[in-house]
């Protein structure tokens, strides 16, 4: 009987549970690699050094990527040679572990379900080792609502390793193309572009579409934040769409108090005096707040928003709410490290700009950057400056221009008559460039449009131009392209 219990006991598995993995699906994905190059073409892209849990399997694997890389063939020969030159040899068990790879599975037919096998493993790893990370974490917080931004960032990035080959023909991608021109043609309404309220502005950006990363520039109290306040509420007051906001400037109260200056179009300066306001006045603000009573406009005023941050709060709005466009003010002011600027503040406001790009695409929304310009703007001539902004004045990062989809200058060209603002499309990755005149209402806080200025014909390419008809959206010529087509 003793003997029985002795025995039990030696075989019995321990309290804990072990980490998710199969080791002999890892072995097959690496086995099918070795003896069949289109299966190492289809796998290696597909797989993160972290799939693998065997910590042998996963210097293998490395040392397969890096002969890929180099396009070079990876046999036995190949990746021995590699593993010695990495001085990694010993550590996966010399020449006979390699070689028995060779040999795990009779051939690569199969492939795709072992890596399937071995992603699922990995990826319930990375839950579990996120979730420990989050627990730890949580002990040692004093900041709920911090900790809270955390754990959502850290459990919405786990499923950012998406599939690497999403391949698509040009046939396939063509079709698409051409049934959304088709639509444009006919007038059906495209629900995904938003109206900035500026009718010339979207005739130039044929709307804010999902996925654009846009950007205004402007130096400090031309009215950038005001420009994006009065889309914002045209967004979610009259298109009835939602709208997340975060300034790292203002207070939320402050940004409140300059919307209903604008929907009520009663004086800031005259509403911040003890009794500067008449009957009719309150009234009017009265009747903006009711407005936005009804209005989706979500307003974050903490001032060491990191990107994840934001993106985390996004997810969440996305998730709870809804979202419809995203609105950040201002771009200088973001760290990757919550106020905490790095020395090479050119590389840290570049990966900024690229992450602004990557969560517009990953939240399938239109988000609008604001930005500060460049202070050798004021140190050029009048007759330079009444040029107006270029792209290389853009504050403290070339990449900005690179990742922007558009990027649009707030410019005033008289000092002395500040109602006049031209807003300048310096880059439009999908429709034309150009200048719209502005009149900028400072006590309101509003801008409004001077002219119906006609778009470039030279930047048509066609002569479709977007225009906004109540909430949607239709295809129309200007007049004068539409001219030139009948005299041809």
């Amino acid at each position: 009987m003793s003997e029985q219990k002795t025995q039990t006991s030696k075989t019995a598995k321990p309290e804990g549970r072990g980490m998710p993995s199969n080791i002999e699906a890892e072995q097959a994905v690496l086995c099918s690699i070795l003896i069949d190059k289109d299966a190492a073409d289809a796998l290696i892209p597909r797989l993160l050094p972290d799939d693998f849990y065997s910590n042998k399997n996963r210097i293998i694997f490395e040392a397969m990527k890096e002969i890929q890389d180099e396009s070079n063939p990876i046999d036995t020969v190949a990746l021995t040679d590699r593993l010695v030159l990495k001085g990694k040899l010993d550590e996966v068990g010399s020449v006979s572990y390699i070689s028995s790879l060779s040999m795990a599975v009779p051939s690569s037919a199969n492939c795709e379900y072992y890596l399937e096998m071995v992603k699922r493993d990995g990826l319930l790893r990375r839950i579990i080792g996120t979730g420990n990370d989050i627990v730890k974490k949580a002990y040692a917080s004093d900041d709920a609502t911090e900790m809270l931004n955390y754990a959502e960032s850290k459990i919405f990035s786990i499923g950012e390793n998406k599939d690497k080959m999403a391949l698509a023909t040009i046939s396939s991608a063509a079709c698409k193309a051409f049934d959304e021109i088709s639509d444009i043609q006919k007038g059906k309404a495209q629900q995904e572009k938003l109206s900035t309220g500026f009718k010339q502005l979207d005739r130039h950006l044929f709307g804010m579409k999902p996925g654009e990363f846009i950007l205004i520039a402007a130096r400090p109290s031309v009215g950038k934040t005001a420009l994006a306040l009065n889309i914002a509420c045209d967004v979610a007051i009259e298109q009835h769409k939602k709208v997340a906001v975060f300034s790292m400037e203002m207070s939320s109260v402050l940004l409140a108090k300059r919307v209903l200056a604008h929907l009520s179009k009663v004086s800031l300066t005259a509403s911040n005096k003890k009794r500067g306001l008449s009957n009719e006045s309150m009234d009017a603000l009265y009747r903006a707040a009711k407005r936005l009573d009804s209005a989706d406009i979500f307003i974050d005023d903490y001032s060491l928003n990191t990107p994840g941050d934001i993106l985390a709060k996004c997810r969440r709005i996305k998730r709870e709410k809804g979202l419809d466009l995203v609105v950040i003010d201002y771009l200088q002011l973001m760290s990757m490290d919550g106020g905490r600027y790095s020395d090479n503040r050119q590389q840290e406001v570049s990966t900024i700009s690229r992450l602004m790009k990557l969560y517009a695409g990953e939240l399938k929304v239109p988000i609008l950057v604001l930005s500060q310009m460049s202070r050798d703007f004021d140190k050029r001539t009048k007759t330079e400056r009444e040029q107006g902004p270029k792209l290389s004045d853009l504050r403290d990062s070339g990449a900005i221009e690179q990742d922007a989809d558009v990027v649009m200058f707030l410019h005033r060209l008289d000092e002395n008559d500040r109602t006049k603002v031209d807003l300048i499309v310096a880059k439009n990755r999908n429709g034309p460039c150009g200048t719209i005149h502005l009149h900028w209402q400072g006590d309101t806080t509003t801008f409004s449009e001077i002219e119906d200025m006609p778009v470039p014909k030279e930047n048509l390419l066609g002569g479709a131009a977007a225009v906004r008809e109540g909430d949607e959206f239709s295809s129309v010529e200007s007049d004068d392209f539409k001219g030139e087509q009948e005299e041809k």
